[in-house]
C-alpha cells in the first residue's frame, strides 16, 4: 500500500459532549476476555476509550453506530489525522442529524464523519430506531475505518478476501474488509468466519483501534524494496527490505510461516516470486510481520527460465512440456540430479506427479533450467534436451499468440506462433476485447480480422474458454528468431530494425557476447567485422537494395546471435519470399478473380493449381470447380487465406467453409465399413449444388433427442440442417432444423419417480419403450433396472428430461441427482459411494481438490474419517456430487 498524504492535526472534541466515563488504571471485569485484556489496558492507557464509573469496561456491551464514530474520530485526533476542512461542520449538518434523531453528544463527530466522508447520508438511517440508538455491526465498522484509512492506504476491490463467510458481507463493504485485512486489524474467528452481520463488542473494538493506533503512530505495514534475498533449496529464503522511512528488516520468511500477494490481495503468490529490486508492502501485527504485498508486476516466467510452458507429461524419466509461445511439445530428458519446486518450494518428482494427476481441469505450467548435451543416441551422436531444475505451479488460465485464421461472435481460430499449430477458443461470458491496449468489442475484432492478416494474444481459464482477447496487425514478440526485419543501420554499438512501419533500436554492450552468421549460400558464421562488411556492401558490386535479418534472444531480452540476408536471399535463407497475403470472408469468384467482402481489391486466380497450392479443408476433393462453387453459393460461408504475387495474381489458397445450411442428403459417421464415406455428409443446398464434407468422428448436436449416430439412419435423410465447422473446415456439429422423423417427439422434464409400472415425471406418468436410453452425468448406471431401484429409493431424488414419442412411451432419459443421503461408504477416483435403505449407490464427484476444499477436508485421507457417518450429498447444476 502506498503511503498518501497525511491529514493536518484539527482540534480536539469539545469536552462535555461525551457521555460521562472514567480512565482506570486496571478494570475489575476484564479478566472475563482475557484474550483481549491486554489491549484493553493498552487503549485505556492511550486515551482512546475509557471505561466506566464503576471501574468496569464492559468488554462484552455492543457498540452503537454514534460510540463507534465517536471511537473513530478519538482515534484519528490522537494520531493526528484528522482533517481540518471537516471538523467545525455541525451546523451544516444539523438539520438532517436532527432529523435521524442522532445523539446531541455525538453530533459534532457524526457531521465531522460526514464531512470526512467517513459516513454517507444513507447510513444514517441505521443509527437510531425511534430514537433508540442501535449496535453496529461488525462489516459496518470495517467500512467505517476502511473510509477513515483510505486517505492513507489503497483501496481495491475485495477480491482478495477469503473468509468461510465471504459470501456474507456486503458488495460495499468488502473493498474496506480487504483493506483492514491486509492491514492486520481485522481477522476470523476460530472457524475462519468474520461474522460480518454479528453486532460488534466493545473488546473487538479495542482491538481495531489499538492496531490501528499503532499502524497510524508507528509507521508500521510501510513499504520497502528488496535489496537482497537468498533462497535456501526453497525451504526458506533471507530477504532484506530497506523501508521507505530509512529503515531495514532483515526477514527469514517461508511459505509456512508468511504469505505473499500480489498489490490487490485477489493472487496469493510463492516466495521464489519476488526478486530483488521489488517494491513490497510488508503488514505488521504488533511487530510480526505477517503478510507481504509485491506492489510490482511479477518478472515474466519468459525472463526467468529457459523454457516455459505446460506440462504434457512428466514419466519415463522424461517431460513433455508443451511451448508457452507455439503450443508445440518438447521432450525433455530428466537429469539424474534435478531438481523441483512447487510454487517455490523444494519438493520431489513423485509430488510433481501427483500435482499433474490432481489437476488434469487446470493447467500445469512449469519454467526449465535446461542444458543441451551432445551424446550417443542408438549408436548416433545427437544433441539431447535436459531439464536440471523444474519450477511447477497450477494456472487457472494460459495465454498464448498466434495468427488469427478466423474470428467469429463467439470463437477466435488462430495458428499458434512458431508453429503450424491451429488452435481455437470460446468466449466465456466475460470476455474482453482489446485492439493493442484500447479496449473494443468483438465486432470490432471481427471486422479487424476479415481485414487482413493479424495476430492475437488469447487467455484462456480453466475451462477452455478465453477470458481475454488482443488483437494487433504486429506479431507478439517473443524469445525466438521467428520474425523477420528490415535492417535500417548497423555498427559495433547497435543494431536498427524496422518491422511493421516501427523501427527498434537493440545496444549491443559488447558484441563479443554475440554470434553473427550471414547467409552466402548458405549461413556463415563470421566476425562482427565479417558481418560489418557484410552489411556496408562491396563497391565492386551492385549494391543491394535492401538487408533483412534474425535474432536470437537470451531469457533475459539481450541478443545472443544475428543472421543477416540480402533481399535477393530472403527467400533461400528464411524460406520465405515478400509476397502479399490475405485472408477472410470470400465475397463471390467470377471470371477467374476472388474478391473478400472487405476488400475492394480482386485477386486473379491461375488456370490450374497443383495439389500443395491449393488446399479446401474439410472437402475430400480440392479443385478450382468445388472451390468456386463454393464461393458463389448463398447458403455456404466460404473463409480463404490467399498469398499473391506483386500483380495480385494468386499463388497459394488455403479455404474452408466456417458455416452452412441445407439438406442433409447423407451422413456416414465413424463406423461406416466403406472406408470413401467415412465421416463425411453430403450437402445440397437451395441452388442445387452438393457438396462433400468431412466431419470430424463425432459431431455434436444441439438436442439430447439425437445423436450422431442417429443422424446415420435413414429417418434423418432429407432433413434441413445447419453445420457448424471447426478450425480446418470439418463439420464440428450438425443442428437438425425441420425433420419429419422428430415432428411428433415431445419433451417433458421435471422431477421423477415411479408409477407402478410406469415412470411419472412431473406429475404424469409414461410407459417405456422397449429400447429406452439412459444417460447421465450423476452415476454410471444405464440399465433401466438399476435405474427404476434408484426411483424407488426414498433417499434419492431425480431429476431427468426425457422426450416421450406419440404413442406415450419414454424414448430416451437424460437424467440427473439433486440430492441424495445414506451411510458414507468411501470416495474412490471422481465417485463417492454411500448406502441407503435399499442399496449401495456410486455417484460421481467434481475434482478430488475441489470437493475436499468444499467439504472443508485437508487430505484425501481425511475422507476415511466419514466412513459410517450418515451424509446428506449436494450436487451442482451438471449432476456432480460437490459437498456433503
Amino acid at each position: 500500500m502506498k503511503r498518501k498524504m497525511a491529514m493536518a492535526l484539527a482540534a480536539v472534541l469539545v469536552a462535555g459532549s461525551l457521555p460521562v466515563t472514567v480512565s482506570a488504571a486496571t478494570f475489575t471485569d476484564i479478566n472475563e476476555v482475557t484474550w483481549a485484556s491486554s489491549t484493553i489496558q493498552a487503549v485505556s492507557d492511550k486515551g482512546l476509550i475509557n471505561g466506566y464509573e464503576d471501574g468496569t469496561f464492559r468488554a462484552k456491551n455492543n457498540v452503537t453506530y454514534s460510540e463507534a464514530m465517536v471511537m473513530i474520530y478519538n482515534l484519528m485526533d490522537k494520531t493526528g489525522n484528522l482533517k481540518a476542512s471537516a471538523t467545525n461542520t455541525l451546523s451544516i449538518y444539523q438539520s438532517v442529524l436532527n432529523t435521524y434523531k442522532i445523539p446531541t453528544w455525538s453530533q459534532s463527530t457524526v457531521a465531522y464523519g460526514l464531512s470526512a466522508q467517513i459516513l454517507m447520508a444513507a447510513d444514517l438511517p441505521k443509527f437510531t430506531t425511534n430514537g433508540v440508538s442501535n449496535p453496529a455491526t461488525r462489516q459496518d465498522v470495517a467500512v467505517m475505518f476502511g473510509r477513515a484509512l483510505s486517505e492513507k492506504y489503497d483501496i481495491y476491490a475485495g477480491t482478495g478476501v477469503n473468509y468461510n463467510d465471504v459470501w456474507r458481507i456486503s458488495d460495499e463493504a468488502m473493498p474496506y474488509v480487504d483493506l483492514l485485512t491486509r492491514l492486520g486489524i481485522v481477522t476470523g474467528d476460530d472457524s475462519g468466519n468474520f461474522n460480518p452481520t454479528a453486532n460488534i463488542t466493545r473488546a473487538e473494538m479495542a482491538v481495531m483501534m489499538n492496531k490501528t493506533y499503532d499502524l497510524l503512530s508507528n509507521e508500521l505495514a510501510n513499504t520497502g524494496e528488496i535489496t537482497e534475498i537468498v533462497n535456501h533449496d526453497g525451504d526458506y529464503y533471507d530477504v532484506d527490505v530497506k523501508m521507505d522511512n530509512g529503515e531495514r528488516n532483515r526477514l527469514t520468511l517461508s511459505d509456512d510461516n508468511i504469505s505473499v500477494y500480489n498489490k490487490d490481495g485477489s493472487r496469493e503468490l510463492p516466495i521464489s516470486s519476488l526478486t530483488k529490486g521489488d517494491r513490497v508492502s510488508l503488514v505488521f501485527d504488533g511487530l510480526v510481520i505477517t503478510k507481504i504485498y509485491l506492489l510490482d508486476e511479477e518478472a515474466s516466467a519468459q525472463e526467468k527460465y529457459d523454457a516455459v510452458g505446460y506440462i504434457y507429461s512428466l514419466k519415463d524419466g522424461y517431460l513433455n512440456l508443451e511451448s508457452e509461445n507455439t503450443g508445440e511439445t518438447t521432450k525433455y530428458k530428466i537429469n539424474t540430479n534435478c531438481t523441483y519446486y512447487l510454487d517455490g518450494k523444494k519438493t520431489t518428482e513423485s509430488a510433481i506427479k501427483d500435482v499433474i494427476d490432481d489437476n488434469s481441469d487446470k493447467y500445469v505450467y512449469a519454467g526449465l533450467y535446461t542444458e543441451t548435451k551432445n551424446e550417443k543416441v542408438d549408436g548416433k551422436r545427437q544433441d539431447v534436451l535436459y531439464a536440471n531444475a523444474v519450477y511447477v505451479t497450477v494456472k487457472d488460465e494460459y495465454t498464448q499468440t498466434g495468427e488469427v485464421t478466423d474470428f467469429t461472435s463467439t470463437t477466435v481460430y488462430y495458428k499458434a506462433s512458431g508453429s503450424n499449430a491451429r488452435k481455437s477458443a470460446d468466449f466465456a461470458s466475460d470476455c474482453e476485447f482489446y485492439i493493442g491496449d484500447k479496449k473494443s468489442s468483438a465486432k470490432d475484432l471481427e471486422e479487424m480480422a476479415e481485414s487482413g492478416t493479424v495476430y492475437v494474444k488469447v487467455t484462456v481459464n480453466s475451462k477452455g474458454k478465453a477470458t481475454k482477447i488482443v488483437m494487433t496487425e504486429d506479431k507478439f514478440t517473443d524469445n525466438t528468431a521467428s520474425s523477420t526485419y528490415t535492417v535500417k543501420g548497423f555498427n559495433k554499438d547497435r543494431i536498427i530494425v524496422s518491422r511493421g512501419g516501427t523501427s527498434t533500436t537493440y545496444e549491443f554492450g559488447s558484441t563479443s557476447d554475440i554470434t553473427f552468421y550471414i547467409w552466402e549460400g548458405k549461413w556463415n558464421e563470421v566476425s562482427f567485422k565479417g558481418a560489418e562488411s557484410f552489411y556496408d556492401g562491396d563497391d565492386d558490386e551492385d549494391d543491394y537494395d535492401t538487408m533483412y535479418a534474425r535474432m536470437n534472444f537470451d531469457k533475459s531480452g539481450k541478443i545472443t546471435a544475428i543472421y543477416m540476408v540480402k533481399d535477393g536471399d530472403r527467400e533461400n535463407a528464411f524460406g520465405e519470399a515478400e509476397e502479399t497475403e490475405r485472408k477472410g470472408t470470400v465475397e463471390y469468384i467470377k471470371d477467374g478473380k476472388l474478391k473478400f467482402k472487405t476488400s475492394s481489391t480482386e485477386y486473379t486466380l491461375q488456370s490450374k493449381y497443383d495439389e500443395d497450392s491449393l488446399e479446401i479443408g474439410g472437402a475430400p476433393t480440392s479443385s478450382l470447380t468445388v472451390l468456386t462453387r463454393m464461393a458463389n453459393c448463398d447458403d455456404v460461408t466460404l473463409y480463404a487465406e490467399i498469398k499473391a504475387d506483386g500483380n495480385n495474381k494468386i499463388t497459394d489458397i488455403e479455404a474452408r467453409l466456417t458455416a452452412a445450411e441445407g439438406k442433409m442428403i447423407e451422413y456416414n459417421g465413424k463406423d461406416t465399413s466403406d472406408s470413401d464415406k467415412k465421416n463425411t455428409l453430403t450437402l445440397e443446398t437451395s441452388d442445387g449444388s452438393q457438396f462433400k464434407l468431412k466431419t470430424v468422428s463425432n459431431p455434436k448436436t444441439d438436442s439430447d433427442d439425437y445423436d450422431a449416430e442417429d443422424l446415420q439412419t435413414t429417418g434423418y435423410r432429407g432433413s434441413s440442417v445447419e453445420l457448424e465447422f471447426n478450425n480446418d473446415g470439418e463439420i464440428s456439429k450438425i443442428i437438425v432444423t425441420d425433420s419429419s422423423y422428430n415432428s411428433g417427439t415431445k419433451r417433458v422434464k421435471g422431477t421423477a419417480s415411479l408409477d407402478g409400472s410406469k415412470i411419472k415425471i412431473d406429475g404424469k406418468s409414461y410407459s417405456w419403450d422397449s429400447k429406452t436410453y439412459i444417460t447421465s452425468s450423476s452415476f454410471t448406471y444405464s440399465t433401466k433396472d438399476m435405474f427404476e431401484r434408484m426411483l424407488q429409493d426414498k433417499d434419492i431424488e431425480v431429476y431427468v428430461e426425457a422426450t416421450i414419442s406419440d404413442s406415450n412411451k419414454v424414448e430416451r432419459i437424460n437424467a440427473r441427482v439433486e440430492s441424495a443421503e445414506g451411510e458414507f461408504v468411501e470416495y474412490d477416483s471422481g465417485s463417492v459411494v454411500i448406502e441407503t435403505d435399499s442399496r449401495k449407490w456410486s455417484f460421481n464427484t467434481v475434482s478430488k481438490n475441489t470437493l475436499l476444499k468444499n467439504c472443508g477436508l485437508d487430505d484425501e485421507k481425511d475422507f476415511e474419517k466419514k466412513e459410517g457417518k450418515n451424509v446428506t450429498l449436494e450436487f451442482n447444476s451438471d449432476g456432480l456430487v460437490e459437498e456433503f
